[in-house]
């Protein structure tokens, strides 16, 4: 449940229980902010799907300790063919 002052970041136009992938398929982002501490959650082919549509995505896994990284420079850099900006937590 969402506090009150969360729910102008709330989306109702998409189905419940999406993946990451489907979301970034549906919604086409620009930024991906990892905050979870789930490691690799930053998948290949959910960078390579975020690098269809957007010519310089933005890259953010800022969990610590680096070992729970969403993903390391070197995915990054890789499955966006180096147009990624990219910056990490550690």
């Amino acid at each position: 449940e969402l506090l009150y002052s969360q729910g102008s970041f709330q989306r109702s136009d998409l189905p419940s229980g999406m993946g990451l992938l489907e979301v970034v398929r549906a919604v086409k982002p620009t930024i991906l902010i990892g905050l979870s501490g789930a490691k690799g959650i930053f998948t290949g082919e959910v960078l390579r799907e975020m690098s269809k549509h957007v010519e310089r995505p933005v890259i953010l896994p800022l969990s610590n300790p680096s070992d729970n990284s969403e993903c390391t420079a070197e995915e990054a850099c890789e499955h966006t063919k180096g147009r990624a900006i990219f910056a990490s937590g550690s």
